[in-house]
This record gives structure tokens, sequence and C-alpha cells, in this order.
């Protein structure tokens, strides 16, 4: 007796295993092609972070189907704890599904003669644009010198002071090809008819 409710308890934790592989692969599917195309999770340390949100979501439901559902208990009994597992998942992938989002790049800026990739996370604005902008430092004594100061004073990075960006393009600023810094390391932004191309840099 003792076995055979072993052996269902490990055949719903298998199911909702393979149930929550497949789920977990096509959002990941989704993701990638929307978000992270062309390069773009080189920007980011998005394989390490996917990779412990999707493993975490992946355990989490077999581990609870094991824990929770049982032959001796109700057939409603076992379909309220199946409601309550998913919507655990369901939270639990929700919050990295954000995480991830706020990976994905936001701008490009030229700051003191070097290109740096800032994510949406890292951005004081919540819009996604990938644009090309320069930043515009005022000068002292005009009249955006006073915010720019207290800006500094708040510990907010001239590549986070949109204020003063001036919007530029990949032509004008790259021609062929440029090397923008990111969190992890060099990575090298070449054009592919109107879509940014990322690759890592070899140096």
């Amino acid at each position: 007796m003792l076995k055979q409710k072993f052996k269902q308890k490990l055949q719903w934790s298998i199911i909702h295993l393979l149930t929550g592989a497949l789920v977990l692969t096509i959002a990941a599917m989704l993701i990638y092609l929307n978000w992270f195309y062309d390069g773009r999770y080189l920007l980011t340390d998005l394989v390490g972070l996917a990779i412990i949100i999707f493993t975490l979501d992946l355990i989490l439901g077999p581990v609870l189907s094991f824990w929770l559902l049982s032959p001796d208990k109700a057939k409603k009994e076992n379909i309220i704890n199946i409601l309550l597992i998913v919507l655990l998942q369901a939270v639990s992938f929700g919050y990295g599904v954000v995480q991830i989002d706020s990976q994905r790049l936001a701008y490009i800026i030229k700051w003191q003669g070097s290109y740096f990739a800032i994510s949406k996370s890292e951005s004081r604005r919540s819009e996604i644009s990938e644009s090309f902008y320069k930043f515009n430092e005022p000068k002292i004594g005009t009249a955006n010198r006073s915010k720019y100061d207290k800006l500094i004073k708040e510990s907010v990075s001239p590549v986070e002071m949109y204020e003063f960006f001036e919007v530029s393009n990949f032509a004008t600023e790259c021609g062929i090809q440029c090397a923008v810094i990111t969190k992890k390391g060099i990575v090298n932004v070449t054009m592919d008819g109107n879509n940014l191309v990322f690759s890592k840099s070899l140096h």
C-alpha cells in the first residue's frame, strides 16, 4: 500500500515536472525571441539569472506536488492543492519575468568618449527605445548646471541623467561597428538592416 502510494505521488510529480518544463521552455523562447534576440543577452547576466529563476520554478512544482498531493486525500482536496501550487508557481514565474524584463536594453549613451549599454533596471526612466544618445554636460554658470550638480550629489551617474541626453544614432556614433561597455564586459554592436546586433568582443 505504501509503495503504491509512493508510486502514485511520484507519477504526479513527474507529470508536473514535464508540464512545467514544456511551459517554461515555451516562455523562455518567447522571452528570448522578443527581448534578447541578436545578441542582446550578452549585455547582462541574463543566462545566470534565467537559470536560477526557471530552475527554481521547475523544481518548486514537482516538490510541492509530491508533498501535498496524495491518493489518500479526497479529490476536492487534491484539486485545491493543485490550484494552490499552480498559483504559487505563477506568482514565482511572474516575479522572475519582472526581473528578466529589468535586464532589457534601455539605451546606449556616449559619455567621456565611451559607449555604455544601460539596462531598464539602471535607467531612471521606464520606456525602452534602444536609442543612441550623447551626454551633454551643462557648462558651469548655465541654467541647467544646478540641476546637474544636484543629481551628482544624489549619486546619480551621468549615464542615467537623461535630462542632458542628446539624441544620436548608430551611423553617427559607430559607422560600421563600435564597442559598448556592459556589466559583462565589452560587447561589439553593428547594424543589420534596421536592427542592432551585438556580439562578444575578442579584446
